[in-house]
């Protein structure tokens, strides 16, 4: 004999609502021998289901527990699957399944019919204002007011000071240097400090040059230099940074570009 069977809808509150937890239950007696498992249930939507059912024994009957989501309103027929009646000798059994309907109601608060709004008339067009070129004119003329004082301080400056007014680098301890068989360092310090003085006084002759281009810019830009005796001593500080034998006197070098030095400076403030 098939045990008998009741389809429960339970929800929080009186009525479910969309998002609410409802609780389906079907309660069913327990014959003689047999344990009741719940069967698995993939509801369609918009019906969701939470977790796993429960099932809960009390006297000889089980009551089986499922719980879902509905995200829709209106009426909604579901069919929880039957439970499953297993034997003591491993025979299973099953129950047939059954429908409930069930209203869910919306969150949603009803709105009164005399709540909507009602279309405002149509804005009268606004004028379009006349158009005038005097904001512009007067803005134009403060902006001049404001920047002739600054004008007239930037004109009462002065020309900038010449470049051959520039501090000349200051000098490494070259002897010392030469005195300890670093002539290489000597030179590439004597060369360091006239390329750079060549850069203040001649920006196109600048470090970044070889010494024949360098010397070019040089000879285009100041005609009136010793170019003969800048160009004989850059390459022989040349020679004595990337010769293969050691030049004889970088001391020399030093105090020919000491001497040259401020006669460049002057010819270049003449």
């Amino acid at each position: 004999m098939m045990p008998a069977l009741l389809l429960v809808a339970a929800a929080q509150g009186a009525a479910p609502t969309v998002g609410d937890t409802i609780w389906v239950l079907r309660e069913v007696a327990i014959p003689a021998g047999r344990t009741v498992r719940p069967a698995d249930w993939e509801p369609e939507d918009p019906v969701e289901l939470l977790g796993p059912p429960r099932v809960i024994v009390s006297g000889g009957s089980a009551r089986i527990a499922y719980p879902v989501v509905v995200w829709v309103t209106g009426e909604h027929v579901l069919r929880p699957p039957g439970p499953l009646l297993l034997g003591p000798d491993g025979t299973v059994d099953s129950l047939p399944p059954e429908a409930v309907t069930l209203q869910v109601a919306s969150v949603l608060p009803v709105v009164p019919p005399d709540s909507t709004l009602r279309p405002q008339p149509r804005a009268e067009f606004v004028p379009r204002g006349a158009r005038t070129p005097l904001p512009a004119l007067l803005l134009l003329a403060l902006a001049a007011l404001l920047l002739a004082p600054v004008h007239w301080w930037w004109r009462r400056r002065g020309t900038a000071p010449a470049a051959a007014e520039a501090a000349t680098p200051p000098r490494p301890p070259l002897d010392r240097w030469a005195g300890a068989g670093e002539s290489r360092a000597v030179a590439a310090a004597v060369t360091g400090r006239l390329r750079s003085l060549l850069e203040t006084l001649v920006p196109a002759a600048h470090t970044g040059l070889d010494t024949a281009a360098a010397l070019a810019a040089a000879r285009h830009a100041r005609p009136e230099w010793p170019h003969p005796e800048l160009g004989d001593l850059l390459r022989s500080l040349d020679e004595a940074r990337f010769g293969n034998a050691s030049f004889p006197d970088t001391v020399g070098l030093a105090r020919w570009a000491g001497e040259l030095e401020p006669r460049l400076l002057r010819e270049a403030a003449a």
